[in-house]
C-alpha cells in the first residue's frame, strides 16, 4: 500500500494576503511617521515664531510703553490704570513718568501673530519712588496650529519674562553749571548749588570746570573778581577733564543721536513752544532737541523764549534778554548767556568733548562758556526731576530673563 500526501490547494493565496497586509501596515506606519514628523516640525516652527513674537512684544513694551500721539496709545491700559491708581495718592496721573503702582497689560499685534504683555508689581515703595516688577510676554502664532492632547489643536504660544526696576533718572547733577570746556564769567549774578527744591540729596557745587594739570590752573575766568558762586563747594575745580567727564556719567553720544532720550520736539522740523503753550499746561515739561551741530549752517541756536523741560542742543546755544529756563540744559558746544536770564535746575555745556577731540585746556578761551551781565544759574532738584522724568522707564535687571514660562 502506498501513503498518499496531504493536499495543499490554495496555499499561495493566503500567503499573498499576509504579505499584502504586512506591506499595507508598513506603508501605513511610514505615512503615519511622516505625518507625525511633519506635524512635529510644523509645531516646532510655530513655537519658534511664537517665541519671536513674545520677545519682540517684550522689547516693544520696554521701549514704547509711554508712546502716545493724540488718542493713539501704545499701551491704553497703562494710561487708564495709572490715571485711576497713581502711585502715592489719588487723582489723575497726566503722564507715565511716575512710579507704576498697579499691574499694566497691553497687546502688541504683528502681521501673523500677537503678544500679550503684563507688568506685575513685585515691590513698590511710593515714598522713595522705587519699584521692582516682573514682566511677562506671551507670544501667539496665528498662521498654524500646534497639536494638543486628545487630538485637539491649539495656537502655538511661548512665554518669556524678565525682572525690571523703575529707573527715575540717568542724570548725575555735579553742579548748578558744569562746563567741560571751561567758563568765562563777566559781570555779576548768582550761580548757586544750594538746592532750591526738596527732591534731591542735598546741595551741589555752584560751578564745576576741569583742572588743567599742564598749566596748573582751572579753566575758569572771572573778570574783575566781582562774582562769587555758592554751593557745596562753591567751586569744583580740582578734577582733570577725564575725572570731570566721569563724574557727569552721561552717554552724550546716545543723547545726541536721539536714541537715549526720545525728543518731543526736534528742531529744525518742529516748532519751539510759545510762552502761552507753557502757561496753558503747568505739567508740560517737554524734551526739546536742537540738532544744530556742524555742518549745519545754523550752528548757533538762540533760545526763542522762556520755558521749561529738557533742552538738548547739539551745537552752540545763546540765551539773551530775560529768557528763563526751568529744568535741564545740555549743550554740546559753547553756551553764551547774555542779559538777565535765569536757569533754575542744572546746566551742562561743552559736552561734545566727551565724544571727540582732545580737551584744549584754559589756553584756548574760544571754547569757554560765556556768562555776561547779571544772570542767575541755580540748582533746583525738583526742576531737574520734572525735566528728566521723560527718562523714567523700566530697566531690566541683569541675569533675570526667563524663557518658556507657564502661561495663564
Amino acid at each position: 500500500m502506498s501513503r498518499s500526501r496531504p493536499r495543499r490547494e490554495g496555499f499561495a493565496l493566503p500567503l499573498a494576503i499576509v504579505v499584502l497586509v504586512l506591506l499595507t501596515m508598513g506603508l501605513a506606519a511610514g505615512f503615519s511617521m511622516a505625518s507625525s514628523e511633519i506635524s512635529t516640525t510644523a509645531s516646532q516652527r510655530a513655537q519658534a515664531r511664537a517665541y519671536s513674537y513674545a520677545q519682540m512684544g517684550l522689547e516693544a513694551f520696554l521701549t514704547r510703553r509711554k508712546e502716545k500721539s493724540g488718542a493713539t496709545m501704545f499701551c491704553p491700559h497703562c494710561w487708564s490704570v495709572n490715571a485711576t491708581h497713581p502711585a502715592g495718592g489719588s487723582g489723575v496721573n497726566p503722564t507715565l513718568d511716575t512710579l507704576p503702582a498697579v499691574r499694566e497689560t497691553t497687546t502688541v499685534a504683528f502681521t501673523n501673530g500677537t503678544a500679550i504683555i503684563r507688568a506685575t508689581p513685585v515691590y513698590v515703595n511710593t515714598v522713595l519712588g522705587r519699584g521692582k516688577y516682573f514682566i511677562t510676554s506671551t507670544g501667539f502664532d496665528n498662521t498654524s496650529d500646534a497639536g494638543g492632547g486628545g487630538g485637539r489643536t491649539v495656537r502655538a504660544s511661548r512665554t518669556v519674562g524678565v525682572f525690571v526696576t523703575w529707573s527715575k533718572s540717568t542724570i548725575n547733577v555735579v553742579s548748578a553749571w558744569t562746563s567741560l570746556s571751561g567758563i568765562s564769567k563777566n559781570g555779576t549774578g548768582v550761580i548757586s548749588g544750594t538746592d532750591r527744591g526738596n527732591c534731591g540729596n542735598g546741595d551741589v557745587a555752584g560751578l564745576s570746570v576741569p583742572y588743567d594739570s599742564v598749566n596748573h590752573r582751572a579753566d575758569l575766568s572771572v573778570a574783575g573778581h566781582s562774582f562769587t558762586p555758592t554751593g557745596s563747594p562753591p567751586y569744583d575745580t580740582l578734577s582733570t577733564f577725564s575725572a570731570e567727564s566721569s563724574k557727569v556719567r552721561m552717554d552724550w553720544a546716545s543723547i545726541k543721536n536721539g536714541s537715549a532720550v526720545p525728543a518731543d520736539i526736534v528742531i529744525p522740523g518742529g516748532t519751539f513752544p510759545s510762552i502761552a503753550a507753557f502757561a496753558a499746561d503747568t505739567n508740560y515739561w517737554p524734551v526739546i532737541h536742537v540738532t544744530n551741530a556742524a555742518p549745519n549752517p545754523a550752528f548757533t541756536y538762540s533760545l526763542p523764549n522762556q520755558g521749561r523741560g529738557m533742552l538738548i542742543v547739539d551745537g552752540d546755544l545763546t540765551i539773551s534778554g530775560n529768557n528763563q529756563w526751568y529744568g535741564v540744559i545740555m549743550v554740546g558746544g559753547v553756551l553764551t548767556s547774555n542779559g538777565n536770564n535765569v536757569s533754575e535746575g542744572t546746566t551742562l555745556s561743552g559736552l561734545n568733548y566727551m565724544i571727540g577731540g582732545a580737551y584744549p585746556g584754559p589756553s584756548t578761551s574760544t571754547d569757554n562758556a560765556v556768562a555776561n551781565g547779571t544772570k542767575s544759574y541755580v540748582y533746583n532738584s525738583c526742576s531737574v526731576a520734572r525735566a528728566s522724568s521723560a527718562m523714567a522707564r523700566y530697566t531690566m535687571l541683569p541675569n533675570t530673563w526667563m524663557d518658556n514660562l507657564a502661561g495663564y
